[in-house]
């Protein structure tokens, strides 16, 4: 009986559900979209000149009685 109640349930809330989602999706007419405000166009401040940054360098030290150093 138990079992038998378990199946009911089961079914009666898949039936209510599909019902409710097919009454959300052909239930109404579609809306016109809403129009988007205007907003007015501000001008913008022109930008400030930085210095540019230097970009990384090595520095490689070699010891004076190497073969490379001059």
């Amino acid at each position: 009986m138990k079992t038998l109640k378990q199946i009911l349930f089961t079914l009666v809330a898949v039936a209510g559900l599909s019902l409710a989602i097919s009454a959300q999706k052909g239930g109404g007419q579609q809306r016109p979209p809403k129009p988007k405000p205007e907003i007015p166009a501000k001008p913008k401040p022109p930008k400030e000149e930085k210095p540019k940054k230097p970009g990384m360098s090595y520095f490689v030290a070699l010891p004076p009685e190497s073969e490379y150093s001059e």
